[in-house]
């Protein structure tokens, strides 16, 4: 599999594949281990980032069909020539490619078409409540059969967008010690600020909060330096 051990600044974050509510997720054993659907990407990519280290060699593969593709549900991610992916016209043959278990992932998606409630409408662009029943992980949404070859495949393994813990500040954007004591001249934003999520995190909240915290240590820090410039 094509992992870097770091960020490659050509590929940028092309490397993430997110369409997968609309697919499988197998493990190498063939096996689901997660529930696909259950919301947009944007809410669950983070802990299923933690689900997929939990399985044997940290490694997991998104499944989809033509059908799929033709409903172009696909990011532009999906087909950067440094993915790991593979395609074929049985389920069979798609295992081999990958080295997944082939009977596991062919009962795998038998009994998961078996499940699929095809008398909910599809649709992509909300929560639809197409769902399974019956399996031991359900898929909430997005539910669809997969039987149009070619299948498709990319391997896929956790990354990480930045690190939860961070230090403390106050209101001001500094940094303050044990004793709830703010450390003169220095501020943190973004990142580096602690407390702000715990297992899970929206899209784009990051990015918001090294705006909003970016923005207070910045004016508290040139607020500071101004007083000291008039000592």
């Amino acid at each position: 599999m094509n992992a870097p051990a770091f960020g490659d600044r050509t590929v940028t974050e092309l490397f993430q594949k997110h369409s997968y509510p609309f697919g499988l997720i197998v493990n190498v054993n063939g096996e689901r281990f997660l529930d696909e659907g259950y919301d947009f990407r944007n809410y669950t990519y983070v802990t299923y980032g933690r689900a997929l280290l939990t399985q044997p060699q940290g490694l997991a593969f998104q499944v989809f069909d033509q059908k799929i593709i033709d409903r172009g549900l696909l990011r532009d991610e999906y087909w950067i020539p440094q993915a790991t992916m593979a395609k074929a016209d049985t389920l069979e043959e798609l295992a081999r490619l990958l080295d997944i278990d082939p009977d596991g992932l062919v009962n795998t998606v038998k009994d998961y078409n078996a499940a699929v409630r095809t008398d909910i409408p599809y649709n992509a662009t909300v929560k639809d409540g197409r769902c399974t029943e019956g399996l031991e992980v359900n898929k909430t949404n997005w539910a669809e059969i997969l039987d149009t070859p070619p299948y498709y495949a990319w391997a896929v393994t956790t990354g990480i967008s930045f690190t939860f813990g961070g230090v403390k500040i106050n209101t001001r954007g500094q940094i303050v010690t044990n004793a709830q004591e703010p450390i003169p001249g220095v501020y943190a934003a973004g990142e580096m600020v602690g407390g702000l999520f715990y297992y899970n995190y929206p899209g784009g909240s990051g990015l918001s909060a090294g705006m909003v915290f970016g923005r207070l240590a910045g004016t508290s820090a040139s607020e500071d330096a101004m007083k000291l410039k008039d000592l």
